[in-house]
């Protein structure tokens, strides 16, 4: 059985400096997101794959989406992915994951770092991020994209990538009374199986990764209006994520 992983919850009321990264984090001052323009989105469109993930615990198979990132060289013998902790991680731990419709084995996810789970957290999206690898390279036509961290002020409309060719702007929703810093509201079209689609800005015409979208929120007395959430590239997870690709850098570095 094949299932889209889902991430939906529903709220009770009707209000609920950036970081590059190219190896090593460096300061940067706030940014202002920019969608991708039609070029950028083709170029992209391919950097985000389909994860298939066999539960051990229910023996079902999970689709949901990952985004290969710009940390390694053509010399690597692997790649490194981000995605919903959710997607990857089942009623018996983590899950046998894979890249689907790449060689079984150069796809294979041969290690991955799982956001920590605090049990007294009342936000299921706060921390639901995974940090892949590939035990092969995947093919170089594959787009790799940067990632910049996205702090709690930047404002403005993203494009959420997900394979399809709908490349339209989502404006980041600034919702009252809703204070969690590492995540991003948008209006971003959604549906199940779409979690771990990369959030992306252009900067100085690059795009860049600054969230991943990993569910919804549902706002009863709105008329059931749907908003997507994304999780920032902040914080623990950005943290992680620069520790994690340090090696690589430093391997693919030019001396």
């Amino acid at each position: 059985m094949i299932t889209s992983v889902p991430r939906l919850i529903a709220i009770l009321v009707a209000a609920l400096p950036a970081v590059l990264l190219s190896g090593p984090t460096g300061a940067s001052d706030r940014m202002s997101f920019m969608p991708l323009d039609p070029d950028s989105f083709d170029d992209s469109r391919n950097g985000v794959v389909r994860l298939m993930c066999v539960d051990g615990g229910n023996g079902h198979s999970y689709l949901s989406r990952a985004v290969l990132l710009d940390v390694t060289g053509t010399e690597d013998s692997h790649d490194v992915l981000l995605t919903a902790r959710h997607g990857v991680i089942g009623t018996a731990g983590p899950r046998e994951c894979r890249v689907y419709g790449q060689d079984v084995e150069t796809g294979r996810i041969a290690d991955m770092v799982i956001a920590p789970q605090d049990p007294l957290e009342d936000n299921e999206f706060g921390e639901d991020w995974a940090i892949l690898r590939t035990a092969g390279r995947l093919p170089d036509d594959i787009a790799r994209l940067q990632a910049a961290g996205a702090g709690s002020g930047d404002q403005g409309r993203l494009t959420m990538v997900n394979r399809v060719t709908d490349n339209r702007a989502c404006h980041v929703e600034d919702i009252a009374d809703w204070e969690d810093a590492r995540l991003i509201v948008h209006d971003c079209p959604a549906r199940p199986g779409l979690s771990g689609s990369p959030m992306v800005t252009l900067i100085k015409g690059v795009p860049h990764v600054v969230g991943l979208h990993v569910g919804q929120y549902i706002i009863l007395q709105d008329d059931g209006r749907r908003l997507g959430v994304a999780r920032r590239l902040s914080d623990d997870f950005l943290d992680t994520l620069v520790a994690y690709i340090e090696p690589d850098s430093a391997s693919s570095a030019v001396p």
